[in-house]
C-alpha cells in the first residue's frame, strides 16, 4: 500500500484552504498551519512547507509580490490567485454594543480581540489604527491575540470579545453580525521546483467544482481563482 503524499501549508487562516484539505484528504495529505502570512512566507522561504498563502498589502496598494520578491531574489517562485475575500468587523449577533466603524473598537467596554503579529489582518488593522491616530493602549484586548478567524469569530459568539477583524465567511459560521470594509487578494505562493508535488492542489483551484465550494463562503469571490501573478 502506498503511502499518501504529504504536503505542508503554512501561511495566513484561510477557510478555503481548509475545504481543499477535506477534498483532497483521499489522495494527499494538507498539514495546515495557521502561523500568519509573513511567518508562512519566511517558513517557506526556509524549505518548512511546500507552499504558503499571503495576503499582504504593501504601501503602495499592492497585495504579496513585492514581499514576495524581497524573500526570493533568488528564486523561481510563483503566486497563484486563491480567492478574493471580504474582511471587516465580526460582531455579536444583533451587534449588541452599536459598532459602526474601526474607530468604536477604542470606545471603553469595547473588548477587542486582535490577531497574530505578521498576520495579514494585524498588519492591516495596525495600518488602520496609524492612520487614524489611535493608540493601541487604547484599545481593550489589543494583546488579546489568536491565530484564526475562526478563533476570534468563537470568542465574540460565546461572549468572550465584543468585536474583531475577520473573514465575512468566518462571521457567517458563527452566527455574528458583520461590517464590510474591503476585499483583498489572497494568493498561494509555491517556488517552481514544488509544481509536480502541489499538482493535485493547483489542478483543483481550476476546477468549476472549487469555484462551487467558494460560493458557500460568504465573501468569497472566485473570479480570479486559479490566475497566475506575475512576480
Amino acid at each position: 500500500k502506498t503511502k499518501k503524499p504529504t504536503m505542508i501549508f503554512s501561511g495566513s487562516h484561510d477557510l478555503a484552504v481548509e475545504g481543499i484539505a477535506a477534498h483532497l484528504e483521499k489522495h494527499v495529505t494538507l498539514l495546515n498551519m495557521s502561523v500568519g502570512s509573513l511567518d508562512g512566507l519566511v517558513n517557506l522561504r526556509q524549505g518548512l512547507c511546500q507552499v504558503s498563502g499571503s495576503h499582504l498589502l504593501d504601501e503602495n496598494g499592492e497585495y504579496n509580490t513585492p514581499f514576495v520578491r524581497h524573500l526570493f531574489p533568488d528564486r523561481d517562485v510563483e503566486i497563484v490567485t486563491l480567492a478574493h475575500r471580504t474582511p471587516g468587523l465580526m460582531l455579536a449577533a444583533g451587534n449588541p454594543k452599536g459598532i459602526q466603524k474601526v474607530t468604536d473598537i477604542a470606545r471603553p467596554k469595547v473588548r477587542f480581540v486582535n490577531r497574530n503579529p505578521g498576520s495579514g489582518t494585524r498588519l492591516w488593522m495596525d495600518n488602520q489604527l496609524h492612520q487614524l491616530g489611535i493608540p493601541a493602549h487604547k484599545i481593550i484586548g489589543y494583546d488579546f491575540v489568536v491565530k484564526t478567524h475562526s478563533e476570534a469569530a468563537a470568542l465574540i459568539e460565546n461572549g468572550k470579545a465584543d468585536v474583531s477583524l475577520g473573514l465575512q465567511a468566518a462571521a457567517q459560521q458563527h452566527g455574528l453580525d458583520f461590517i464590510p470594509l474591503f476585499e483583498e487578494r489572497y494568493d498561494l505562493v509555491l517556488p517552481r521546483e514544488n509544481e509536480q508535488t502541489l499538482s493535485p492542489l493547483l489542478d483543483h483551484i481550476q476546477t468549476a467544482t472549487f469555484r462551487s465550494e467558494l460560493k458557500s463562503l460568504a465573501g468569497y469571490n472566485s473570479a480570479h481563482s486559479g490566475e497566475q501573478i506575475p512576480v
